[in-house]
């Protein structure tokens, strides 16, 4: 069995923390990062679950879902923004991860 790395991103707003997984178009939110964190765990495996269960044509095509183009833009400038800061004083916190898939 081989692995996948997901491309995630969290960001943090007054309303509380917001996770999205980039390369499944799956998002959470909670009161904390480590809320969305594992909330975003389980829905990718349950989504994952579901997903296994499909003729193999339907699998294919939702297992390469990626989050629209706005969505990925926003997080590719969060990342150009926090290589070439050096502090995040007076931002949203953020955070950038991977979580592991079985392909």
């Amino acid at each position: 069995m081989t692995m996948r790395l997901l491309r995630c991103h969290a960001e943090q707003s007054s309303d509380g923390w917001e996770a999205t997984c980039l390369d499944l178009d799956i998002a959470v939110q909670g009161d904390s990062f480590e809320e969305v964190y594992s909330a975003l765990q389980e829905a990718i495996a349950l989504y994952l679950e579901t997903v296994a269960d499909l003729p193999q044509e339907d699998r294919r095509r939702l297992l390469n879902r990626p989050a629209p183009l706005p969505s990925r833009l926003r997080f590719l400038g969060y990342a150009i923004r926090n290589v070439l800061s050096d502090s995040l004083t007076g931002r949203t916190a953020s955070a950038d991860f991977t979580l592991p898939m079985a392909a």
